[in-house]
């Protein structure tokens, strides 16, 4: 490679030999995420105490390149924690996987921007919104930003939000400015989050009131996140060469997998204690039909673990080789995000028939990662009938595929 080429692989591979650790960390709080669920349910926020022992773990920035401080582990790390908190609480596991997602995609923006984001002595938390957009109009220096960007997901917690916006020309034209960056501290947070499940997740709308942003702080869509350029100095980790939407799609159903099984946890244990109602079964463990539906249930878990894990390994590698997956590769992985949805969801469903009319009272923990699970289930990343159809068009050659390039 001469001095003037763009890298094709990174310059260092992943972090190796912490991961074990901070799974074994994870699991040791877990009483302390389901302590503190329901007070971060009620307060639609997670509690300053899990903040804190997140924090104190090191667990804000695992994707985040070593140059910036971050820990530099590959996807399949994250996915595997997202599981593990989880476990004991999807809201806070949802919030991790937000503020880690996006805290890596700013390590992907131009060398000013970086440098401005990650000062100060450890990686600053990143939030974002791109439900939609909010009109940029330029003005000298860069563009005044007035509107407002609802699930806004762990914004209490961030310092940085990246948002969607669209630039509003003088002539009444508009063309697509993908993100700016503002500090969450100029911004105003609307208390919008009121919803069924993953209430304790901050998803608040954020607030922008003529609010300045310096040309640097806008992402292009022509020269989007990841972008090589001759001479970027802040470029060259394994995390500099995935791709945002598989990426993080792959990551973010550990969310759900991790719910899903902190429910089976809680089913097996009330089988071996609980009856069946109106039948002669004083344990539930002794009924057959429900030892084939706990397995079916737990089979299925398995499955999808095993898919998602390699979902993530294959992001991992393609990365560490530069291999640029093509257009039915990344349908394919949207289709296989999707069936792992389906088979969670699926097996969820029975495990709630297992845990009785009893599973939703609101002093169970069984209807928390119920409730979660769904409405994380039905994020639009996440959804299963549109991945199932981008991978289907894709294999039937179908074009347009119905979203665009970027995000499958």
């Amino acid at each position: 490679m001469t001095a003037t080429a763009l890298k094709t692989v990174p310059d260092h591979s992943y972090t190796q030999g912490v991961l074990d650790d901070l799974l074994a960390q994870v699991r040791e709080i877990r009483p302390l995420l389901r302590r503190n669920a329901p007070l971060a349910d009620a307060a639609r926020s997670p509690t300053d105490e899990v903040v804190s022992a997140l924090d104190e773990i090191g667990l804000w920035a695992l994707l985040t390149p070593t140059r910036w401080g971050g820990r530099g582990l590959p996807s399949i790390a994250l996915q595997r924690i997202n599981r593990e908190l989880a476990k004991g609480d999807p809201s806070v596991a949802w919030v991790h996987q937000i503020i880690n997602g996006c805290t890596w995609i700013a390590s992907m923006t131009s060398d000013r921007l970086q440098e401005e984001v990650f000062t100060g002595t450890k990686p600053p938390r990143v939030c974002s919104s791109f439900a939609v957009p909010a009109p940029a109009v330029p003005v000298e220096g860069g563009y005044t930003v007035t509107g407002a960007w609802p699930y806004n997901s762990g914004v209490r917690q961030s310092s940085w939000g990246q948002y969607l916006v669209t630039i509003q020309h003088a002539d009444g034209t508009q063309t697509p400015g993908n993100f700016v960056y503002i500090p969450t501290s100029e911004l105003t947070i609307q208390d919008t989050w009121y919803t069924a499940g993953l209430q304790g997740t901050s998803s608040d709308s954020s607030v922008a009131n003529n609010v300045f942003v310096p040309e640097h702080r806008m992402v292009h869509a022509a020269k989007s996140f990841g972008t090589r350029e001759l001479g970027k100095k802040h470029f060259g980790a394994p995390s500099d060469f995935w791709k945002n939407i598989p990426l993080i799609r792959a990551c973010g159903i550990g969310v759900i997998l991790g719910a899903v099984e902190g429910a089976f946890e809680l089913a097996a244990e009330g089988a071996l204690k609980r009856g069946i109602p109106n039948t002669t079964y004083t344990k539930q463990k002794d009924s057959p039909v429900l030892q084939r539906d706990l397995g079916a249930a737990k089979a299925k878990i398995d499955a999808a673990v095993l898919l998602a894990e390699r979902l993530c390994t294959m992001q991992d590698e393609a990365a560490l080789s530069g291999y640029e997956f093509n257009p039915l590769e990344r349908a394919q992985q949207k289709g296989q995000c999707a069936l792992v949805v389906e088979m969670a969801i699926s097996a969820l469903e029975k495990i709630m028939f297992i845990g009785g009319s009893s599973g939703f009272s609101l002093s169970n923990e069984l209807q928390r990662f119920w409730r979660d699970a769904n409405v994380a289930a039905r994020h639009a990343i996440n959804l299963p009938d549109p991945g199932f159809e981008i991978y289907g068009r894709a294999i039937l050659g179908v074009e347009p595929n119905i979203a665009p390039a970027i995000l499958i």
